[in-house]
């Protein structure tokens, strides 16, 4: 069942709910629904649940500042009252920071196929690494998971960009883009591992991801 109207929903995931899986978010994002009070459309059936779709799901320990939710409603609400009902709602950890009424003219999320993340890394030593080396490469292969295998594949035409922001020490941060979205994504954390792989004296202790911006064909969805 679809709604008369479509609500999009930007987010932030912040450090407090860093370790909070996708599926526990679901659960959360049901809750808080239910406790707005707002004109929700709910599927049909005997365990009916709201019809919403989540952009694309963040990996644990990641946080973000640019998160997307479309969920239906049957009546139109003032954007403002939508916010202020969410954020009430919604707990510690998640805060959203944007509503929009969308129509036909408007980005689908389906169509994501872009994600930026800042990120830092701890190293061993205090090298800062050669970014203009590793992209020169003619493949940078990597093992790359999936729901049903491990395979090793070549990444060095996914890497959109790769810039050094700072360094401190034996701290590193990064800004990288990469392909996101339903038919193919990559990880951050995937091009860091491949820079300790293929650099040497770039020896990776430990990386903390946040994900600034989601993205269809460089514009974002609100």
């Amino acid at each position: 069942m679809k709604g008369k109207y479509t609500y999009r929903l930007r987010y932030e995931k912040t450090p407090e709910v860093r370790y909070v899986s996708h599926l526990d978010f679901v659960r959360v994002l049901n809750r808080t629904v239910r406790r707005s009070g707002l004109p929700i459309t709910y599927t049909e059936g005997f365990n009916p649940h709201p019809v919403m779709m989540v952009a694309m799901p963040l990996s644990v320990g990641v946080t973000s500042e640019d998160e997307y939710i479309d969920i239906d409603f049957d009546e139109k609400v003032d954007e403002a009252e939508v916010l202020k009902r969410f954020n009430d709602a919604f707990g510690g950890g998640f805060v959203a920071t944007a509503v929009k009424c969308i129509g036909e003219g408007d980005l689908s999320l389906k169509k994501l196929d872009e994600a930026k993340y800042r990120v830092i890394v701890e190293q061993e030593g205090t090298d800062v690494p050669d970014i203009e080396t590793f992209l020169s490469r003619d493949t940078i292969v990597v093992s790359k998971k999936s729901k049903s295998a491990t395979k090793d594949v070549d990444i060095k035409n996914d890497i959109k960009s790769l810039e050094i922001v700072k360094t401190e020490g034996n701290y590193i941060v990064f800004d990288i883009d990469v392909p996101a979205g339903n038919e193919y994504n990559l990880k951050p954390e995937l091009v860091v591992h491949a820079m300790d792989k293929y650099l040497d004296g770039f020896n990776v202790k430990f990386v903390l991801a946040h994900r600034t911006a989601l993205l269809c064909k460089g514009q974002r969805f609100i």
